[in-house]
């Protein structure tokens, strides 16, 4: 099954149809905020086996929300997803 939804993802059309979905809730954001998300940079480094994330910091508290519950749901979603092809999966707190 993981396979199944792994292939899916593999697709752009797939990809893109997320990335819309989650650009159209944040289209819905007032300016302000959308302006204090557009100055938070994210770096992602690509190592030969894996990936370095590095999220900065905004001056808007509500941001820094959204910034704190992306990286979890994106620590919950890559975790589950190497866990349930059997992989052992820490998180470094």
């Amino acid at each position: 099954m993981f396979e199944q939804l792994q292939k899916m993802m593999e697709t752009p059309q797939a990809r893109e149809m997320i990335f819309k979905t989650i650009a159209r809730q944040v289209a819905q954001a007032p300016p302000e905020k959308r302006e204090a998300l557009g100055r938070v940079t994210v770096t992602i480094e690509k190592l030969a086996r894996g990936i370095h994330l590095d999220v900065g910091h905004s001056d808007d508290g509500q941001v820094e929300q959204v910034i704190g519950k992306a990286i979890e749901g994106w620590a919950e979603m890559v975790s589950r997803g190497f866990q349930s092809m059997g992989f052992r999966v820490e998180i470094v707190e």
